[in-house]
């Protein structure tokens, strides 16, 4: 390969990891302006279309590959039988228009995550899901600021967003700041995105949040060596004698943000009500176990709560159980090929973020309405995870090696995906 052909190639897969993460910036910005906008005719609809859709544009005029390939006939499968079954469902729901609208735009959506999967490698997603966490922690502070109302759970102050929507959508610029090798920049988003999620005191998002950033930690265990495992231990320890010394404090902090003795949110209502919409949300599975209740439309016949307040459950209810059990089968397939690639220890930086990711919103999905959505980066980010192309050859051999090798491999340093993107931009410029 010539001096040209490489610094072409260099070009071409740097603009591909910071489309990814303007995409997903976009995808919340663009909800936020189609939410302010609402009321002005089908500005929403329009606005969020475009949002979702628009890198295929970028794709097809760029030198990536515009047809998705490289993934395995049970993905394809999969993703084919929960299409046919959303457009089975929409056909009897009480809400065909709308079912056929979100299964569409659904479609829509994987179909460019599968372009993207396509055209990413583990160094890419490292500069989108860095260019994400950068750009969202500051879009996401600036509302918070102006959000904020004295006395009010952060993000319904201007009844914009609700707490817990805000929240799922921090969750996830918490975990990719994580793709940030600079502790410098890292620890200022972390500490500033849980603050966030604290204050709107959603809990699910809190727990997936923690369980996202333990399972990204976990992953990252054969890369770390001596130092990381001292650091870590040392945080451990340091984090265990303050909780020790302010018992009181911690205690009480913790019992009032998971209001565990709230009469209204705490256990003994039943999780904010939420035992008995699932029990609900079940019978009207049971109800129509083939086809559903349609796509996205449980809302429309539940009759004790807004929604299901479980992505599985809602899923489960609105396309039956065979398109329930194909997406199923594809998160765990697609959570296996990521743990996979996370093994390989060039690979071990990013995909342990991806995984983090997916197992996060895995957490996330059994206190929230949707499982599989389009609307947030959060829920694209988890498509991503979930979404990966098969295992090559030389994958497979290298997360075989990872394994063998055990504790203690270190990863590989790659001068073009680390911390220096400025010479990245420059060579390829």
């Amino acid at each position: 390969m010539t001096d040209t052909d490489e610094l072409s190639t260099l070009e071409n897969r740097t603009w591909i990891g910071l489309v990814l993460g303007l995409w997903l910036t976009g995808v919340f910005a663009g909800s936020l302006f189609g939410r302010m906008e609402s009321r002005k005719g089908h500005v929403y609809e329009i606005v969020m279309l475009m949002s979702l859709v628009w890198p295929a544009g970028y794709f097809l005029l760029s030198r990536c590959r515009f047809i998705p390939s490289g993934f395995s006939a049970s993905t394809i499968a999969g993703l084919a039988v929960f299409g046919i079954f959303c457009g089975f469902s929409a056909l009897v729901s009480q809400a065909p228009l709308e079912s056929t609208e979100y299964t569409a735009l659904t479609i829509l959506t994987i179909i460019v995550v599968l372009q993207f999967n396509t055209n990413l490698d583990a160094a890419q997603y490292e500069i989108g899901m860095k260019t994400y966490a950068v750009v969202m922690a500051a879009l996401v502070s600036g509302f918070a600021l102006y959000d904020y109302v004295p006395g009010r759970r952060l993000g319904g102050g201007r009844e914009i967003l609700n707490p817990a929507s805000f929240a799922l959508v921090t969750m996830s610029v918490f975990i990719t700041a994580m793709a940030i090798r600079r502790a410098v920049v890292r620890i200022p988003i972390l500490v500033t995105m849980g603050t966030v999620i604290y204050l709107t005191g959603a809990r699910a998002s809190a727990l997936a949040a923690m369980f996202g950033l333990a399972i990204t930690l976990f992953s990252r265990r054969r890369t770390a060596g001596t130092s990381g495992y001292l650091l870590l231990v040392v945080c451990i320890a340091v984090g265990a004698a303050l909780a020790a010394y302010y018992n009181e404090a911690v205690v009480h902090g913790t019992t009032d943000f998971f209001a565990i003795q709230d009469r209204h949110r705490g256990l003994e209502s039943g999780g904010s009500g939420r035992l008995e919409t699932w029990k609900t949300t079940w019978n009207l599975f049971l109800s129509h176990p083939i086809l559903g209740v349609g796509f996205r439309t449980h809302e429309a016949v539940l009759k004790v709560a807004s929604s299901a307040h479980n992505g599985y459950l809602a899923l489960l209810a609105e396309i039956g159980v065979i398109g329930f059990v194909a997406v199923f089968l594809v998160t765990l397939t697609g959570l296996y090929k990521t743990w996979r690639r996370n093994q390989d220890p060039s690979q071990t930086f990013s995909y342990s973020v991806l995984l983090g990711l997916a197992c996060g919103y895995c957490v996330l999905a059994i206190f929230e309405r949707y499982f599989i959505n389009a609307g947030n980066p959060t829920s694209l980010l988890f498509l991503l995870s979930i979404l990966g192309p098969a295992l090559s050859h030389d994958e497979l051999e290298a997360a075989e090696s990872g394994l063998a090798n055990g504790d203690g491999e270190t990863e590989e340093f790659d001068r073009g995906s680390l911390d220096d993107d400025a010479l990245e931009v420059q060579a390829g410029a």
